[in-house]
């Protein structure tokens, strides 16, 4: 059983674009984990050090295009809070 408090990191094949979300709960984070690692993606669920005004402590960091990755939480009915586009962020 995985705590909440471990790193949770994925294999998976997309590279250079990082996307980061603010996950509305640990809950959703660890399903959106699990669906875009089915799809490819590598991806890792972090807890924040400094939880900021969202309120939740997690971010989900994926290697990928941000516009996909919320394109694909969208339609798997996950939310998050928002998303920002990072070059390079592994």
């Amino acid at each position: 059983d995985e705590g909440v408090f471990s790193q949770m990191i994925c294999k998976g094949v997309r590279k250079m674009l990082g996307c980061k979300a603010a996950m509305v709960s640990y809950t959703q984070a660890s399903r959106a984990r699990k669906i875009l690692q089915r799809l490819g993606y590598s991806c890792e669920v972090r807890r924040l050090e400094h939880i900021g005004p969202e309120g939740c402590g997690f971010v989900l960091t994926v290697h990928g295009n941000c516009s996909h990755v919320s394109s694909i939480l969208a339609q798997e009915g996950i939310p998050f809070q928002r998303m920002q586009e990072e070059r390079d962020a592994w």
